[in-house]
């Protein structure tokens, strides 16, 4: 199997950091968000030519166009498109501020709706025959302990 291109936001652990270690290994590039390269230092030190590591705040629509882009014009195309950055509030939904609800919203619903509006631009028209990115949202689903 060809090695694949891969941009996944929220790589610094969790499932998407090992979802990017298990792909590295097997030989595909990675394209990983971070909100603190420090977390990810090991694995790009480990795959310095397919690992790159980009600081991305989901919430940032521009910052989230321009990182597509990029990646589109850097690598040539991106195979797979993983929407993983994200967290969960815990509790009683009285007790959460609107702050703390709106942001969640913007981090977990919003943030992977402008990642797939980025990429549409990239990706073929109906009628020519190329590869299409596969596109996979993810929520959080750690449970609350």
């Amino acid at each position: 199997m060809a090695a694949r291109t891969w941009l996944i936001t929220g790589v610094s652990s969790g499932f998407g950091h090992e979802l990017t270690q298990q792909l590295l290994e097997r030989g595909d590039r990675v394209v990983g968000t971070v909100r603190d390269t420090s977390k990810v230092a090991d694995v790009a030190e480990k795959h310095p030519d397919t690992f790159l590591v980009e600081m991305l705040e989901v919430t940032d629509t521009r910052a989230v166009r321009q990182l597509v882009d990029q990646c589109f014009e850097r690598l040539g195309r991106i195979d797979v498109i993983v929407s993983n950055a994200g967290y969960g509030l815990f509790g009683a939904a009285e007790e959460f501020t609107d702050e703390q609800v709106d942001h969640i919203l913007a981090t977990n619903l919003t943030g992977s709706i402008q990642l797939i509006r980025s990429a549409l631009p990239h990706l073929p028209r109906p009628g020519r025959r190329t590869r299409h990115p596969n596109l996979l949202l993810r929520r959080p689903s750690r449970l609350p302990r």
